[in-house]
Parts: C-alpha cells; sequence; structure tokens
C-alpha cells in the first residue's frame, strides 16, 4: 500500500484567520499613529499662528505708540486692526478644522512694558483654543 502525497495548494482556515488578524493590528495601530500626527500639526499650526499675532501686536504697537495715545502700557483690539494695517495676512485659518476665522472673532489684548514693547499677549477666540493650542 504506498502512500499517497497530497499536493495542497490552499491556505488553512487557521493561517487565513491569523492573517487577518495580523493586519487588522497593524491597521488599527497605524490608524492611532496618523491621528496623533494630525492633532499634532494642528498644535504646530496653532502656535504658528498665535506667534504670528504676537509679533504683528508687536509690529502694531511699534508703529503706532508715538501716533495712537491709547498704546501706553495696555490695550485690547480684535485681529481685524492687525489685518486692515497689513501686519497680519488674512484670511486667518482654524488650524484644527481648516475653516476660515473671522479676524473680528479673535480678541487680543496686550500689556507693555516701560520701554514701550509687547510684555504680554492674551489672544481668545470662541474658534481656536490658543492658551493651549487644543482643539
Amino acid at each position: 500500500m504506498a502512500l499517497e502525497m497530497r499536493n495542497n495548494k490552499g491556505f488553512t482556515l487557521i493561517e487565513l484567520l491569523v492573517t487577518i488578524l495580523l493586519l487588522s493590528v497593524i491597521t488599527v495601530i497605524s490608524y492611532v499613529s496618523v491621528i496623533k500626527v494630525i492633532e499634532k500639526s494642528g498644535e504646530k499650526d496653532c502656535e504658528n499662528l498665535r506667534n504670528s499675532i504676537k509679533s504683528a501686536v508687536s509690529n502694531y504697537v511699534s508703529d503706532n505708540r508715538y501716533k495712537n495715545k491709547s498704546v501706553i502700557s495696555a490695550g485690547t483690539m480684535d485681529a481685524s486692526v492687525l489685518v486692515n494695517g497689513n501686519y497680519l495676512s488674512s484670511p486667518i485659518y482654524n488650524p484644527f478644522k481648516k475653516e476660515e476665522i473671522s479676524p473680528s472673532e479673535i480678541n487680543i489684548s496686550f500689556e507693555l512694558n516701560n520701554n514701550y514693547t509687547v510684555n504680554k499677549v492674551t489672544i481668545t477666540s470662541s474658534k481656536v483654543d490658543f492658551v493651549n493650542c487644543k482643539k
């Protein structure tokens, strides 16, 4: 009695399930990583926008401290003042939702030190958390 060799050309059910499981785990891990990268990108964009606004406020104060007596020690404005004076480019986009923000929705308060340079800038908006740069 001769033993017959069987030539299987397909996968077993266990091999197929293990392959599907491994692909699922790799997909979940990469999805979570992509989500984290997108969030970090939004946070960096928010920091860049915040730094641009701070720089624009500093330039505005530097140019207007002798013309405008209200710019003596502290002041408040919305970002439209900076956009209209060409200190800040428009349109301004929400770094997390990529939607346009009206400059009038961004409120800025600043304080100056004795040398008339910007010591502190506080930026608030209903669209973006500029303090923590989070959604």
